[in-house]
């Protein structure tokens, strides 16, 4: 913030304006990081996640396909229907007008155990849509916690932003007092304005973010609006402690989208099985009992048959299936990259956010709030190397260190929120998955 300069002479003889002012530069702009008393009721991170659980709409979608899954495995494990026929040979025979009806029973019957193969397949396939509804779970708490910690650093920010304009309108009174008293100058006041309209303007943008960031977090929870008129959180508490080769192990041994990729697998090498079976063509028997009325004879048929598996192996399929083995095979490694990418910059981004903490928290906010104090205090004994314009610089200085620690609190935060996504060490909810499924 900046002020007027009023000179030398004038400033002793204006020690109780000066003390006002000192005592305004020297009000510590840190602010709680609790939101203001509920008007409903206080959401915690907890019940967010609850809400998710119950009715996002990914959630939703991946309980759908685990169910379009299971009705796809009882299918493949189900018989052939019988076919049955009726008809009537010779029509109208001089020897008999009946002819010869009949009623023709048909019955393919799978060989090569095809059928258990097909469902068995299916059944990892149901145990991937599993883990598949899994992974969407924890997308959906990194969202939720992402959001959250979002709205808590946008409402630390207008508050922050709030006690810059009331420092800024204390600082325009005191100086229009200086000015009135003769201890300071028109350009002075306009400084001090121009640092009021600042500090309003950027209040306006902050309290903007905090209503979209509002917005976004009942998004992410997946309801319309929140049933609470605020949340209960800090930023400022203890940060878990992550070091890389344990992070990456874990992921890398119980994430849910490696179980995916691993049970894709073993439904591909079960699909390969399946195709290999198939070369075994399937036999179909029929039996037609018949009555000839010319002959007044009963005449049963049996028939039993089977394609040659002369041109058509099935080697396409076979083919086509172990390729799909090496695919998913070859996927599980892509998803490993992957998550250690995604690992590597959550990682990264938590690192340098610490540090920036640590380094906000234990130097550079002191060094400004003690930076402030000694310039206010100077001012106020009249040192001519400390200005009023040097003092509200100093406010300025910590206005935005303080405003820059809020953006590194909320960074530090959603870095530990995708970590959190990605290590997944804690279960999802009941109804997420299937027996035996935990990662």
């Amino acid at each position: 913030m900046r002020g007027i300069t009023p000179t030398l002479g004038k400033r002793r003889s204006s020690g109780r304006l000066a003390a006002l002012v000192a005592s305004l530069c020297l009000a510590r702009l840190t602010v709680a990081g609790e939101p203001p008393p509920p008007v409903e009721e206080m959401l915690t991170l907890d019940r967010l996640l609850d809400l998710a659980a119950a009715g996002h709409p990914d959630l939703a979608v991946a309980r759908a396909r685990v169910e379009v899954t299971r009705g796809r495995m009882i299918q493949a494990g189900l018989r052939l229907n019988p076919v049955v026929s009726i008809g009537d040979e010779e029509i109208n025979n001089p020897f008999g007008r009946a002819g010869k009806p009949y009623i023709n029973f048909s019955q393919e019957i799978i060989t090569a155990n095809k059928r258990r193969l097909a469902q068995a397949a299916a059944e990892q396939g149901i145990v991937a849509a599993d883990w598949q509804a899994v992974t969407r779970w924890y997308d959906v708490t990194v969202r939720v916690r992402s959001a959250y910690y979002e709205v808590l650093a946008a409402w630390r920010e207008v508050q922050t932003n709030e006690a810059a304009v009331k420092l800024a309108m204390q600082g325009l009174q005191a100086a229009e007092k200086l000015e009135k008293a003769g201890a300071g100058t028109r350009p002075d006041v306009l400084r001090a304005e121009v640092q009021r309209d600042q500090a309003r303007a950027r209040l306006d943008v902050s309290r903007r973010r905090l209503d979209a960031a509002g917005r976004l977090l009942a998004a992410a929870v997946g309801v319309p609006h929140l049933p609470g008129a605020a949340l209960e959180g800090t930023l400022e508490a203890a940060v878990p402690d992550y070091d890389w080769p344990g992070l990456l192990g874990t992921v890398l041994s119980r994430s849910s989208e490696v179980q995916e990729a691993q049970a894709l697998v073993g439904e591909a090498e079960r699909n390969l099985r399946l195709a290999v079976a198939q070369r075994t063509p399937n036999v179909t028997v029929q039996i037609r009992p018949l009555y000839s009325y010319p002959d007044q004879s009963f005449e049963p048929m049996i028939q039993v048959g089977a394609p040659i598996p002369i041109y058509n192996r099935n080697q396409g399929n076979i083919l086509a299936a172990r390729a799909d083995v090496v695919r998913t095979e070859e996927q599980v490694r892509q998803v490993e990259l992957r998550l250690t990418e995604r690992l590597a910059g959550a990682y990264q981004r938590y690192q340098a956010a610490r540090e920036q903490r640590e380094a906000y928290e234990k130097r550079i906010l002191p060094k400004a709030r003690e930076s402030l104090r000694l310039v206010t205090i100077g001012y106020e004994r009249g040192d001519p190397k400390y200005d009023f314009t040097a003092v509200l610089q100093a406010q300025t200085t910590l206005v935005q260190a303080q405003l820059t620690h809020v953006q590194v609190l909320g960074e530090v935060w959603r870095a530990v929120a995708e970590i959190k996504g990605l290590i997944q060490d804690e279960p999802p909810p009941a109804g997420m998955r299937s027996p035996g499924c935990h990662p």
